[in-house]
């Protein structure tokens, strides 16, 4: 057993910021050259910082977890810090880091779009590593997981593009009225990971409009989106029961896309009666049991049912699917539809309330306000690599917390070398377990 000194003689050597630039350098070796190569909105006469600059800031405040825009111009005031931003950007000209409302300015007018090019790169380069192939569906499919959280809310009206929730205050009976701001994610599912490819605003166009947004209509948004990004990426919608609806089987259709729901009671009573009647019927009562084949519309569906105990008490999901159920992939099927729960213990809950602070507002522009969300989701993307393939993390067994306040510790203390920098064009392996 390693004891406490000798785990500490042993992080002596390790410089945790270099390790995770090993990491972004081998699966995004052009990453840089994106951040650099947006569509800049600045007069270019006027231009002090470039963006990579300015983005890469963003990024690693949320890697480090911290949670303001002040508190990353605090942290990062040190000589070392411009001393590794100068080498991680090739940027020798670099005498002092951009104050946060500088990146706030650039932040209010950049297309949003720019940034989600950038992730949809990721993404494109993870995939074309082939190292999460494993985590297909039915060995075909890549799941991608669809959901919808609130972001941020406010007693006065923020912007016209507020969502609005009018209340009762039980104690005065006075009406009350909140301002948010929602956003509905596409999060592709490998393993124990959940990384984000889409984001569509949950918004209104203007403030006088007769009907509010909503998520299945930001759906058909987010879906085209998708689409569009990856044309012909073999891809498995899976969702809650508010997905288990004709508007988004056809819209699935129409994609060539297959998808998995939950499917809970009240939803398509139809295909409901069917499933229970032919299970009455054929008396399937065993802990796995299915029915394909269920006519609706102009389509057939399957329904898969998964009874367990937990906790002495048992318990029920049911799903509705259009892919073929078998004896083969029936407990696959389950375990995929049942990821979905990925994007809340892996997703929101830990961008809310374990590291990023999502519900943080790092800036009240409307538009800033998006990209720093899309910036959180790029960094959450990379820290989870991080965190799942270090050999580092893997052998000193550490918290989110522990790993971003180490992180920041090494990029204010520690200085990278060009014999680092040359390193970092060395090939590595990285395996995910």
């Amino acid at each position: 057993m390693v004891t406490r000194k000798e785990k500490r003689e042993c992080e002596k050597d390790t410089n945790y910021f270099f390790e995770l630039e090993k990491v972004r350098k081998h699966f995004f070796k052009n990453l840089d050259d994106k951040l650099n190569g947006i569509n800049d909105p600045r007069h270019q006469s006027y231009v002090t910082y470039n963006s990579d600059i300015l983005l890469m800031m963003t990024i690693l405040k949320n890697a480090f977890d911290l949670k303001s825009m002040r508190s990353m111009t605090d942290q990062f005031n040190k000589d070392e810090c411009i001393h590794n931003f100068q080498k991680i950007v090739g940027c020798s000209e670099l005498k002092e880091l951009p104050h946060y409302d500088t990146i706030n300015d650039f932040l209010s007018r950049l297309e949003p779009t720019e940034l989600e090019k950038i992730r949809t790169y990721m993404i494109k380069q993870l995939l074309a590593k082939r190292c999460f192939d494993r985590y297909r569906i039915n060995g075909k499919y890549w799941g991608i997981i669809i959901d919808g959280t609130g972001l941020f809310s406010f007693q006065q009206k923020h912007c016209d593009h507020c969502l609005r929730r009018e209340y009762t205050d039980k104690a005065t009976g006075e009406k009350k009225t909140v301002y948010m701001h929602h956003v509905l994610e596409a999060k592709l599912v490998v393993g124990d990971m959940v990384l984000s490819i889409a984001s569509e605003f949950i918004e209104n166009e203007s403030e006088d409009v007769s009907k509010q947004d909503c998520e299945l209509k930001a759906f058909y948004r987010l879906a085209k989106k998708i689409k569009q990004a990856f044309k012909r990426l073999p891809i498995c919608i899976l969702g809650d029961s508010l997905y288990a609806c004709e508007g988004v089987f056809t819209q699935c259709d129409k994609y060539g896309w297959k998808y998995m729901m939950r499917f809970k009671e009240g939803r398509i009573k139809s295909v409901a009666k069917e499933f229970q009647d032919i299970k009455a019927m054929e008396n399937l009562s065993e802990d796995i049991c299915w029915v394909n084949d269920i006519a609706y519309n102009q389509r057939t569906l399957n329904i898969l049912e998964y009874h367990f105990v937990k906790n002495q008490e048992k318990k029920t999901f049911t799903f509705i699917t259009n892919i073929k159920v078998t004896n083969r992939n029936a407990r696959k099927l389950i375990h995929a539809g049942r990821s979905r729960w990925k994007i809340e213990n892996q997703g929101f809950n830990r961008q809310k309330n374990i590291r990023y602070h999502i519900e943080h507002a790092s800036s009240r522009h409307y538009v800033a306000m998006k990209n720093h969300y899309l910036l959180t989701q790029i960094a959450d993307i990379l820290m989870q690599l991080f965190e799942n393939g270090s050999k580092a993390l893997k052998h000193f067994k550490k918290t989110a917390k522990e790993i971003s306040s180490i992180l920041l510790e090494a990029i204010r203390t520690r200085k990278l070398t060009d014999e680092d920098i040359q390193q970092l064009a060395n090939p590595i392996q990285i395996r995910f377990t």
